[in-house]
Protein backbone atom coordinates (compact mmCIF):
# COMPACT_ATOMS: atom_id res chain seq x y z
CA UNK A 1 0.00 0.00 0.00
CA UNK A 2 1.52 3.49 -1.09
CA UNK A 3 1.10 6.42 0.55
CA UNK A 4 -0.37 8.03 -3.05
CA UNK A 5 -3.38 5.91 -2.10
CA UNK A 6 -4.40 7.83 0.93
CA UNK A 7 -6.55 10.10 -1.51
CA UNK A 8 -7.99 7.35 -3.95
CA UNK A 9 -8.98 4.71 -1.19
CA UNK A 10 -10.61 5.10 2.35
CA UNK A 11 -12.49 2.82 4.51
CA UNK A 12 -15.57 3.14 5.86
CA UNK A 13 -17.10 4.24 8.82
CA UNK A 14 -31.19 14.36 17.93
CA UNK A 15 -32.16 12.51 20.94
CA UNK A 16 -30.75 13.50 24.26
CA UNK A 17 -27.66 11.42 25.14
CA UNK A 18 -27.50 8.98 27.72
CA UNK A 19 -23.77 8.88 27.49
CA UNK A 20 -21.86 10.35 29.92
CA UNK A 21 -18.60 9.41 31.65
CA UNK A 22 -18.61 8.60 35.75
CA UNK A 23 -18.05 12.33 36.25
CA UNK A 24 -20.77 13.32 34.36
CA UNK A 25 -18.91 14.93 31.54
CA UNK A 26 -20.44 14.68 28.37
CA UNK A 27 -18.01 12.45 26.06
CA UNK A 28 -17.39 13.28 22.29
CA UNK A 29 -15.55 11.60 20.11
CA UNK A 30 -13.40 13.38 16.85
CA UNK A 31 -12.86 10.60 14.42
CA UNK A 32 -9.52 11.50 12.32
CA UNK A 33 -9.06 11.32 8.65
CA UNK A 34 -6.19 8.62 7.56
CA UNK A 35 -7.74 6.65 4.35
CA UNK A 36 -7.76 2.63 4.91
CA UNK A 37 -6.22 3.49 8.39
CA UNK A 38 -9.66 4.24 9.44
CA UNK A 39 -10.77 0.52 9.69
CA UNK A 40 -9.10 1.63 13.26
CA UNK A 41 -12.21 3.67 13.95
CA UNK A 42 -14.67 0.38 13.85
CA UNK A 43 -12.31 -0.91 16.75
CA UNK A 44 -13.42 2.51 18.22
CA UNK A 45 -16.90 1.42 18.27
CA UNK A 46 -16.35 -1.94 19.11
CA UNK A 47 -14.36 -0.52 22.12
CA UNK A 48 -16.83 1.64 23.76
CA UNK A 49 -19.60 -1.34 23.43
CA UNK A 50 -17.22 -3.64 25.44
CA UNK A 51 -16.75 -0.69 28.22
CA UNK A 52 -20.38 0.34 27.94
CA UNK A 53 -19.35 4.02 26.64
CA UNK A 54 -22.03 5.90 24.46
CA UNK A 55 -20.75 8.81 22.82
CA UNK A 56 -22.59 11.93 23.81
CA UNK A 57 -21.07 13.43 20.24
CA UNK A 58 -19.31 12.12 17.06
CA UNK A 59 -17.63 14.72 14.58
CA UNK A 60 -15.44 13.11 12.11
CA UNK A 61 -13.12 14.37 9.19
CA UNK A 62 -12.91 11.82 5.55
CA UNK A 63 -12.79 8.24 6.72
CA UNK A 64 -13.63 9.00 10.06
CA UNK A 65 -17.10 11.11 8.94
CA UNK A 66 -18.33 8.24 7.45
CA UNK A 67 -17.67 5.33 10.17
CA UNK A 68 -18.87 8.36 12.96
CA UNK A 69 -21.59 8.26 10.58
CA UNK A 70 -23.08 5.09 10.55
CA UNK A 71 -21.66 4.88 14.56
CA UNK A 72 -24.26 8.43 15.15
CA UNK A 73 -26.85 6.21 12.96
CA UNK A 74 -26.81 3.39 16.00
CA UNK A 75 -24.99 1.03 13.87
CA UNK A 76 -22.41 -1.55 15.75
CA UNK A 77 -19.13 -2.11 14.86
CA UNK A 78 -20.07 -5.73 12.91
CA UNK A 79 -22.86 -3.25 11.18
CA UNK A 80 -20.15 -1.07 9.93
CA UNK A 81 -17.41 -3.76 8.76
CA UNK A 82 -20.39 -4.82 6.39
CA UNK A 83 -21.52 -1.32 5.35
CA UNK A 84 -17.45 -0.48 4.94
CA UNK A 85 -16.84 -4.02 2.94
CA UNK A 86 -19.50 -3.26 -0.02
CA UNK A 87 -18.03 0.78 -0.27
CA UNK A 88 -16.06 1.01 -3.92
CA UNK A 89 -13.25 3.73 -3.71
CA UNK A 90 -12.30 4.37 -6.74
CA UNK A 91 -9.64 7.34 -8.32
CA UNK A 92 -11.94 7.13 -11.55
CA UNK A 93 -9.66 6.48 -14.81
CA UNK A 94 -6.50 7.51 -12.75
CA UNK A 95 -4.44 10.40 -12.15
CA UNK A 96 -3.46 11.86 -15.72
CA UNK A 97 -7.32 11.32 -16.46
CA UNK A 98 -8.22 13.34 -13.31
CA UNK A 99 -5.71 16.51 -13.83
CA UNK A 100 -7.33 16.74 -17.21
CA UNK A 101 -10.79 17.39 -15.44
CA UNK A 102 -12.30 13.98 -14.88
CA UNK A 103 -13.04 14.30 -11.82
CA UNK A 104 -16.05 13.51 -10.77
CA UNK A 105 -18.95 13.22 -7.60
CA UNK A 106 -18.50 9.98 -5.22
CA UNK A 107 -21.76 8.64 -5.91
CA UNK A 108 -20.67 5.45 -4.71
CA UNK A 109 -20.19 5.98 -1.48
CA UNK A 110 -23.05 8.88 -0.76
CA UNK A 111 -25.35 6.43 -1.96
CA UNK A 112 -23.93 3.09 0.51
CA UNK A 113 -23.69 5.58 3.26
CA UNK A 114 -27.60 6.62 2.38
CA UNK A 115 -28.67 3.09 2.52
CA UNK A 116 -27.24 2.18 5.52
CA UNK A 117 -28.33 5.09 7.74
CA UNK A 118 -32.19 5.01 6.26
CA UNK A 119 -31.98 8.52 4.16
CA UNK A 120 -31.66 10.42 7.25
CA UNK A 121 -30.60 14.06 8.04
CA UNK A 122 -28.12 14.63 10.90
CA UNK A 123 -31.24 15.93 12.99
CA UNK A 124 -32.37 12.59 12.90
CA UNK A 125 -30.15 10.74 14.36
CA UNK A 126 -29.79 9.22 17.78
CA UNK A 127 -26.45 10.90 18.46
CA UNK A 128 -25.52 14.74 17.75
CA UNK A 129 -23.14 14.02 14.76
CA UNK A 130 -20.90 16.77 12.28
CA UNK A 131 -18.53 16.51 9.43
CA UNK A 132 -15.43 18.38 8.98
CA UNK A 133 -14.90 19.77 5.07
CA UNK A 134 -13.33 22.60 3.70
CA UNK A 135 -14.56 25.21 1.41
CA UNK A 136 -12.70 24.77 -1.85
CA UNK A 137 -12.46 28.50 -2.86
CA UNK A 138 -12.14 30.35 1.03
CA UNK A 139 -9.99 27.75 2.54
CA UNK A 140 -11.63 27.52 5.63
CA UNK A 141 -12.56 24.79 7.47
CA UNK A 142 -16.37 24.37 7.56
CA UNK A 143 -18.67 21.91 9.72
CA UNK A 144 -21.57 20.14 8.33
CA UNK A 145 -24.05 19.84 11.11
CA UNK A 146 -27.46 19.75 9.51
CA UNK A 147 -28.99 18.50 5.89
CA UNK A 148 -28.59 14.91 4.70
CA UNK A 149 -26.08 12.46 6.33
CA UNK A 150 -24.83 11.15 3.23
CA UNK A 151 -24.13 14.49 1.88
CA UNK A 152 -22.11 15.75 4.39
CA UNK A 153 -19.88 13.01 4.27
CA UNK A 154 -19.23 12.71 0.72
CA UNK A 155 -18.60 16.45 1.26
CA UNK A 156 -15.97 15.23 3.75
CA UNK A 157 -14.63 12.08 1.30
CA UNK A 158 -14.24 14.63 -1.70
CA UNK A 159 -10.51 14.14 -2.49
CA UNK A 160 -9.02 17.21 -3.53
CA UNK A 161 -8.13 16.43 -8.02
CA UNK A 162 -9.96 13.00 -8.19
CA UNK A 163 -13.66 14.42 -6.40
CA UNK A 164 -15.37 17.24 -7.54
CA UNK A 165 -16.36 19.76 -5.00
CA UNK A 166 -19.82 19.10 -2.95
CA UNK A 167 -22.35 22.29 -3.14
CA UNK A 168 -23.92 22.70 -0.01
CA UNK A 169 -25.26 25.53 1.32
CA UNK A 170 -23.26 28.09 -0.81
CA UNK A 171 -20.32 26.06 -0.34
CA UNK A 172 -18.10 24.04 -2.36
CA UNK A 173 -16.71 21.69 -0.15
CA UNK A 174 -13.46 19.66 -0.47
CA UNK A 175 -11.57 16.54 1.75
CA UNK A 176 -12.28 17.67 6.01
CA UNK A 177 -8.67 16.26 5.94
CA UNK A 178 -6.88 19.72 4.40
CA UNK A 179 -8.08 21.88 7.20
CA UNK A 180 -9.68 19.43 10.50
CA UNK A 181 -7.71 16.78 10.01
CA UNK A 182 -8.89 15.53 13.81
CA UNK A 183 -12.17 17.73 14.16
CA UNK A 184 -11.87 18.74 17.95
CA UNK A 185 -13.86 21.48 17.28
CA UNK A 186 -16.41 19.96 16.17
CA UNK A 187 -16.90 17.74 18.44
CA UNK A 188 -16.75 20.76 20.86
CA UNK A 189 -19.21 22.19 19.12
CA UNK A 190 -21.85 19.20 19.52
CA UNK A 191 -21.64 19.79 23.07
CA UNK A 192 -19.30 17.07 24.32
CA UNK A 193 -17.14 18.40 27.23
CA UNK A 194 -14.68 16.30 26.90
CA UNK A 195 -13.01 15.37 23.27
CA UNK A 196 -11.34 11.79 22.78
CA UNK A 197 -9.18 12.75 19.85
CA UNK A 198 -8.67 9.58 17.32
CA UNK A 199 -5.84 9.88 14.74
CA UNK A 200 -4.99 7.67 12.71
CA UNK A 201 -3.41 9.32 10.00
CA UNK A 202 -0.46 7.91 7.94
CA UNK A 203 2.81 9.15 9.83
CA UNK A 204 5.50 10.57 7.65
CA UNK A 205 8.14 8.29 8.80
CA UNK A 206 5.96 4.85 8.40
CA UNK A 207 7.03 4.49 4.95
CA UNK A 208 10.58 6.35 2.99
CA UNK A 209 9.47 7.86 -0.23
CA UNK A 210 11.40 6.75 -2.96
CA UNK A 211 9.68 9.07 -5.98
CA UNK A 212 9.15 12.46 -7.12
CA UNK A 213 5.34 11.70 -6.80
CA UNK A 214 6.18 9.97 -3.29
CA UNK A 215 7.99 13.00 -2.25
CA UNK A 216 4.90 15.56 -2.92
CA UNK A 217 2.37 13.36 -0.79
CA UNK A 218 4.46 12.90 1.88
CA UNK A 219 4.75 16.87 1.95
CA UNK A 220 0.92 16.49 2.46
CA UNK A 221 1.18 14.15 5.10
CA UNK A 222 3.99 16.48 6.54
CA UNK A 223 1.39 19.16 6.57
CA UNK A 224 -1.91 17.07 7.19
CA UNK A 225 0.32 15.59 10.85
CA UNK A 226 1.50 19.24 11.94
CA UNK A 227 -2.19 20.26 12.33
CA UNK A 228 -3.52 17.42 13.84
CA UNK A 229 -1.08 18.41 16.15
CA UNK A 230 -2.21 21.45 17.06
CA UNK A 231 -6.11 20.11 17.09
CA UNK A 232 -5.58 17.33 18.89
CA UNK A 233 -3.94 19.60 21.91
CA UNK A 234 -7.30 20.94 22.44
CA UNK A 235 -8.54 17.74 23.28
CA UNK A 236 -8.63 16.41 26.87
CA UNK A 237 -7.90 12.48 25.55
CA UNK A 238 -6.10 11.60 22.81
CA UNK A 239 -5.63 8.40 21.08
CA UNK A 240 -2.63 8.79 18.49
CA UNK A 241 -2.57 5.51 16.44
CA UNK A 242 0.58 4.54 14.03
CA UNK A 243 -0.90 1.28 11.85
CA UNK A 244 0.17 1.82 8.40
CA UNK A 245 2.61 -1.22 8.73
CA UNK A 246 -0.69 -3.09 9.22
CA UNK A 247 -1.65 -2.40 5.40
CA UNK A 248 1.54 -1.93 4.04
CA UNK A 249 1.97 -5.62 2.07
CA UNK A 250 -1.19 -6.65 2.74
CA UNK A 251 -4.52 -5.05 4.58
CA UNK A 252 -5.07 -6.80 7.60
CA UNK A 253 -8.52 -5.46 8.80
CA UNK A 254 -8.61 -7.31 11.81
CA UNK A 255 -5.39 -6.28 12.80
CA UNK A 256 -6.60 -2.39 12.35
CA UNK A 257 -9.57 -3.02 13.92
CA UNK A 258 -8.11 -4.78 17.12
CA UNK A 259 -5.10 -1.76 17.39
CA UNK A 260 -8.47 0.47 17.36
CA UNK A 261 -10.13 -1.49 20.51
CA UNK A 262 -7.01 -2.14 22.41
CA UNK A 263 -6.61 1.40 22.26
CA UNK A 264 -9.97 2.31 23.61
CA UNK A 265 -9.73 0.20 26.10
CA UNK A 266 -6.56 1.28 27.46
CA UNK A 267 -8.38 4.57 27.88
CA UNK A 268 -11.08 3.45 29.55
CA UNK A 269 -9.81 3.83 33.09
CA UNK A 270 -9.46 7.59 32.55
CA UNK A 271 -12.83 7.73 30.60
CA UNK A 272 -15.01 6.08 33.18
CA UNK A 273 -13.29 7.33 36.53
CA UNK A 274 -14.73 9.56 38.60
Amino acid sequence: MRRRDFITAAAVTSAAPSPQAADGAPIGFALGSGALHGWAHVGIVRGCARIGLKPAAIAGSNVGAAIGALWAAGLGAAEIVEVARRLKWESGSGAISALLGARRRNDALREEIERAVGGRRIAELPIPFATAASDALSGDSVVVDAGPVALAVEASCAAPVWNEPVPIANRRLLDGSLTAPVPVAAARKLGARRIVAVDVAYRPYEEAPTSASDYAFQAMHILTNALAREQTRQAEHVIKLDVHHLMRRQLDVDALIDAGEAALVQLAPKLLAK
